[in-house]
């Protein structure tokens, strides 16, 4: 038996899907079913000894975490450590989704060189809600220490065609009749992630460890290529428009981050390093190839194209 937290959301929406298509028994809990401000119900969800719970439960409001503290440290750090402590006690194996918010880009962003952050380099968050996942991931460290019954994936940027998240964002603006155009951060870089490969990746996980192969603790996951937010809303502009989820493609113009302050900091540079990852798990796809999946997915859904 599978469980996993954050059924709701983006990646457990895609999880729900794949466990079922791939014939692996699992049982997803929402925060109505997994309060994780309740250390009781942690323990009592995880008293059921599943052979793996996979946490993508997380407080993930990165702007009003400046003002939440108390509660996304709770949720993305104390709630972690029990979760970790349970599944060390319990044996389960534990597989937790951490950010690329755990890193800054000062030490990153030189000249023109691209260079990537690896699994081991030094955490170096900022904002609240960067803090509280790196703490997290400290906890599963500090718990596991070099065990192999834990993994930790860092992930970058997640969309899918379920929830909120920046492509619905902009597909939402696209089709404002009010807005004539749109202006979108060009100088911060990373690697955006289609929840459904996140999920496949997952899902290829756990089938090799129930074959006995072990993987690093901490593992670094996203979708192939490079963007800027800006490179990102165009490319969801051009292959909606092609789609005909939207009726006109609107000019959108570059502006830097200084143009749109938001209360938490977002990390100017956070491009994870996939070597490992692509050594293990075979190509990743470029994120325009899944972005056009997704859109393609939402076009489905909807019914109604523009």
């Amino acid at each position: 038996m599978i469980l996993y937290s954050g059924k709701n959301g983006q990646l457990g929406w895609e999880l729900s899907k794949r466990f079922e298509s791939s014939g692996l028994s699992s049982r997803g809990f929402g925060r109505e079913e997994l309060d994780l401000c309740d250390l009781n119900a942690i323990e009592s969800i995880l008293s059921q000894n599943p052979k793996f719970f996979v946490h993508c439960g997380a407080y993930t409001a990165v702007d009003k975490a400046e003002t939440e503290k108390e509660v996304a440290f709770q949720i993305n750090s104390l709630a972690v450590k029990k979760i970790a402590e349970e599944c060390l006690k319990r044996k389960i194996h534990l597989i937790h989704v951490s950010t690329d918010f755990v890193f800054d880009a000062s030490s990153e962003t030189i000249g023109d060189t691209i260079r990537f952050w690896k699994t081991n380099s030094p955490l170096s968050p900022k904002g609240v809600y960067g803090t509280s996942k790196a703490e997290g991931e400290t906890w599963i460290r500090k718990t596991f220490q070099n065990s192999s019954q834990a993994n930790i994936i860092r992930t970058s940027w997640v969309y899918s065609a379920h929830g909120s998240n920046f492509p619905k964002t902009i597909l939402r603006l696209l089709g404002d009749p009010n807005r004539s155009e749109l202006k979108v951060i060009e100088d911060q870089l990373g690697r955006p992630t289609w929840a459904g490969r996140l999920a496949d990746f997952i899902i290829f996980l756990i089938q090799e460890t129930l074959k006995g192969q072990t993987f690093p603790q901490t593992i670094h996951f996203s979708n192939s290529g490079i963007a800027s937010w800006f490179d990102f809303a165009v490319s969801v502009r051009d292959l909606a428009h092609s789609q005909c989820l939207v009726n006109e493609a609107k000019p959108i113009f570059p502006i830097p981050t200084e143009s749109y302050p938001t209360p938490a900091p977002r990390p100017r540079y956070s491009i994870l390093d996939l070597e490992e990852t692509r050594n293990r798990f075979g190509p990743i796809p470029h994120w325009r190839e899944d972005l056009e999946l997704c859109l393609k997915e939402i076009a489905a859904s909807s019914g109604n194209r523009a």
